[in-house]
């Protein structure tokens, strides 16, 4: 096998670990506090700004507003959140954490991506730009098309 094979099989193996790995980390924090990474997420965000808007929390999250509805429906029910209408924009639903929620944050493990929103602005600047730049041009690689996912 030439190098070049060897290098790209290489980085297929490292993308697809992390991305199972992820799932890993995911499933078992599931099955340890009953609730979902993307849950996690919403309450670590709302711990550190809130309220926020539906909008602003499906943005964190790189989803739609009609992903991040229903999710949040299930967050209010079990108590985690809580949602209001803002005064100044009838339309606009903020959401804020409950006390449950606080808790369940600040007790449940770092996922995957939460562990790289917190150690990643640690590392030296340099070392980041190589990271985008190689992250980047695996994306035009794959053909990704960002479009897509607006």
């Amino acid at each position: 096998m030439d190098r070049a094979r060897e290098l790209a099989e290489s980085i297929v193996h490292r993308y697809l670990t992390l991305v199972r790995y992820q799932r890993h980390v995911s499933g078992t924090i599931r099955k340890e506090l009953d609730v979902s990474g993307r849950q996690l997420a919403v309450l670590r965000h709302l711990l550190q700004s809130s309220p926020r808007s539906v909008g602003e929390i499906s943005a964190f999250l790189y989803v739609r507003d009609a992903t991040t509805s229903p999710l949040l429906e299930r967050m209010e029910r079990d108590g985690y959140i809580t949602r209001r209408r803002c005064t100044q924009d009838n339309r606009k639903v903020l959401i804020e954490p409950t006390d449950l929620g606080r808790e369940l944050a600040q007790r449940a493990p770092l996922g995957t991506i939460a562990q790289m929103r917190v150690k990643l602005p640690e590392l030296p600047v340099e070392e980041l730009e190589i990271m985008d730049a190689a992250l980047r041009r695996l994306s035009e690689v794959a053909d990704v098309d960002e479009s897509l996912l607006d």
